[in-house]
């Protein structure tokens, strides 16, 4: 059995923290504002938004509808908790990663979308100081 964690008040979890940082980043990759996805799962933009920044906890039957409306599994909500937990920080989007994810998901043709990633993949290898 898992050891207890102790309850900070009025701190939300970290798996929570992460669940709510998936959401957010799942939600961009789709390409849907908080409206459309709530008016998908049955809820206000605004309980989106407090999904999204952990100040509301997703319950079971949420999860689902999220997995459903945003087809990805309830799991990949969790992804990244295997080990340590991860600082959540970094699983926000910039606004350039937004749109970067919604021109990417623009392209319909398969090769395209090969070659724009075998480009991004040169570029981000890509040492301007030369070191290795």
């Amino acid at each position: 059995m898992p050891p207890k964690q102790k309850k900070t008040k009025g701190k939300p979890d970290p798996v929570d923290l992460n669940a709510a940082a998936m959401l957010r980043a799942f939600r961009a990759w789709r390409g849907l504002s908080q409206q459309q996805l709530g008016k998908a799962i049955g809820v206000t933009f605004q309980q989106i938004q407090k999904y999204e920044k952990g100040i509301n906890r997703m319950s079971a039957s949420t999860l689902y509808r999220l997995s459903r409306a945003l087809d990805v599994s309830v799991i990949e909500f969790f992804s990244g908790l295997e080990g340590v937990l991860p600082d959540t920080k970094h699983l926000w989007l910039s606004k350039d990663e937004i749109k970067l994810l919604k021109t990417y998901r623009s392209i319909r043709e398969p090769d395209a979308q090969k070659h724009v990633m075998k480009l991004v993949e040169t570029v981000a290898s890509y040492r301007l100081d030369g070191d290795d």
